[in-house]
């Protein structure tokens, strides 16, 4: 990993700043930014950048310069354009007879619109919407005119069309004899323009015994609709792992030079899991469904080889999937995501066997810049769930590993709270593993919070604790989900010596860390089988660390190769 952690210019008391901290910043890339502006247009049908322009009352030049346009020619339907003046939006209709809808789960804007038979962009202007892709279950909505949605978009049958060579929506809904848009809305596309080549597509309206088949052009050949009478997407039974297994955080992304050495490392400790950061934006990053697999490709080849199994953490988004500049913080179409991360797990099926959704989303640092809301998050794993089931039925979805902090709005919220608010908002149906933070800070493994909640030499809070999973284990079972398994995507001590380090009140030596680590998976062995599963300890060292940056004193082994006693005693001790 190179060099990209926020330093701390102000010095607070120790023991606050700690609890706003959460926990280490690892893997982030560099802060990519884009233009914001006061209203944003999807673009729809038959629509080009001189009619956009003349009906918002400014120049396609303008527009081309807000959103960093290359073609001012190609543009496509569904495409989110800022419009970068604060002239008026689009008047509603101008007949005052209105409806109101009440937002349902699972629904979007363009799915509603279509129904109501009406646009997105009016249904933004009548609402007074900053963000059209952000709704909410209750949430109520203006439409224009009145009565009840047209039916024909609820198909009672639906048959499922494989992509083929060739294809486009357009031909494939003429086959159908349906539309482009009950195409994709059925299927959640975000862009009808882009479909691939052994995607799965519902087709509404259809039924399976007695689905055409359509007749694309060359060089494809005649598609042949699937017999699967259900569209819902059955993911694959989730494998039990043990307790513990043992995994190691690793940042080979970066590290071509010593991507083998590291994992050879990984291999030779007795270690059999790898959680690894493989950043969105450097591989989706020149646009969507422009991928450069190049790096991913070689960083999950090196690890198989080894026989090393993979728990991939995906986040920082792309510059385009996010109008406002944040480093780390979630598309504004979540469906961007989803994407991505099924041309991931189809990539990558059977190759990479979990996918951490997001890292820490409980801290504003890592949801945008702004409050964290489990609500919303939930939103992106429920789209990241079924997305990665739809491509890989086998690979465990596990969430975003939580910070513990006691900070509260707007910079944090709580881990156990989060967590409850996460449940809350439906999250138990979208995730196969629960995901963990779990450094130990400056008490042994064996102790329990409410010790340390009671002794102020070890920070006086419940989160600052190793077995502070157990807190986060309550919740799971308070909401009848003790049959899923957690894992720890995090966990370790810290010998940071640094005066003037916000880590240096909990720091240990090497010998107590070494120590420490060792005891933590003997401590899950003996007091939480079966519900946890696999462990990944912080970490090999990034080539790049030096004695300045936090993360080198966590780390197992040191930035030349060369082990830490840590490392060492992880290699001799029994798994």
């Amino acid at each position: 990993m190179r060099k990209r952690m926020c330093r701390m210019v102000v010095v607070f008391i120790v023991l606050a700043l700690l609890a706003g901290l959460g926990s280490p910043v690892w893997g982030a890339p560099e802060s990519e930014r884009r233009a914001t502006a006061s209203l944003l247009h999807i673009v729809q049908w038959g629509e080009n950048l001189t009619l956009i322009a003349r009906r918002y009352g400014v120049t396609t030049g303008a527009i081309v310069q807000a959103n960093g346009i290359a073609n001012p020619n190609y543009i496509y339907a569904g495409q989110r354009l800022v419009i970068p003046t604060p002239s008026p939006s689009p008047s509603p209709p101008s007949s005052g007879t209105t409806t109101t809808y009440v937002v349902r789960r699972g629904d979007t804007l363009s799915g509603i619109a279509y129904r109501f038979g009406t646009t997105v962009n009016t249904i933004v202007s009548l609402n007074g919407l900053v963000n059209p892709n952000l709704i909410f279950g209750g949430q109520t909505l203006r439409i224009p005119g009145q009565g009840q949605p047209s039916q024909p978009d609820q198909p009672t049958e639906t048959c499922v069309y494989v992509v083929k060579a060739g294809d486009n929506l357009t031909r494939i809904a003429l086959a159908y004899r349906t539309t482009v848009w009950a195409i994709a809305i059925a299927n959640n596309l975000a862009n009808p323009s882009f479909i691939w080549v052994s995607q799965r597509l519902v087709i509404p309206g259809c039924s399976p015994s007695s689905s055409p088949t359509p007749t694309p052009g060359p060089p494809g050949p005649a598609p042949q609709p699937t017999a699967t009478p259900a569209p819902t997407v059955q993911p694959g039974p989730v494998p039990r792992m043990n307790t513990p297994e043992y995994g190691v955080h690793t940042f080979l992304w970066w590290n071509g030079e010593y991507r083998a050495r590291d994992a050879q490392m990984v291999k030779d400790a007795g270690l059999t899991w790898v959680k690894e950061l493989f950043p969105w934006r450097s591989i989706e990053g020149a646009g969507k469904g422009i991928f450069n697999w190049s790096v991913a490709d070689q960083v999950v080849q090196t690890l198989n080889d080894r026989g090393l199994k993979v728990i991939a953490r995906v986040d920082f988004q792309p510059a385009w999937a996010r109008a406002a500049g944040a480093n780390n913080g979630p598309p504004d179409n979540y469906r961007d995501y989803g994407d991505f991360l099924y041309a991931m797990a189809s990539r990558y099926r059977g190759r990479i066997q979990a996918y951490e959704i997001w890292n820490e989303p409980n801290l504003a640092r890592e949801w945008g810049d702004r409050p964290p809301n489990a609500a919303e998050y939930v939103a992106l794993l429920r789209v990241a769930y079924r997305r990665i089931n739809e491509a890989d039925p086998n690979a465990v979805v596990i969430t975003a590993g939580l910070a513990p902090t006691g900070t509260g709005l707007p910079h944090a919220i709580p881990d156990v709270r989060y967590l409850r608010e996460m449940y809350q908002a439906g999250a138990k149906n979208y995730f196969d593993v629960l995901g963990v933070h779990a450094p130990g800070y400056k008490a042994a493994p064996e102790t329990s919070p409410s010790e340390v909640q009671n002794n102020p030499a070890l920070g006086g809070r419940r989160f600052f604790c190793f077995r502070r999973v157990e807190d986060l284990r309550q919740v799971m079972v308070e909401n009848g989900d003790a049959g899923k398994q957690m894992a720890v995507l995090e966990f370790g001590w810290t010998s940071d010596p640094r005066p003037g380090s916000p880590y240096n009140w909990h720091a240990v030596s090497e010998e107590t860390k070494a120590d420490y680590i060792v005891r933590a998976f003997q401590w899950a062995r003996d007091h939480w089988s079966p519900w946890m599963g696999v462990m990944t300890v912080l970490s090999i060292a990034d080539t790049a660390w030096t004695e300045d940056d936090e993360q080198y004193w966590w780390a197992i082994t040191n930035p030349d190769g060369t082990t830490r006693l840590a490392y060492d005693a992880l290699r001799s001790a029994p798994k």
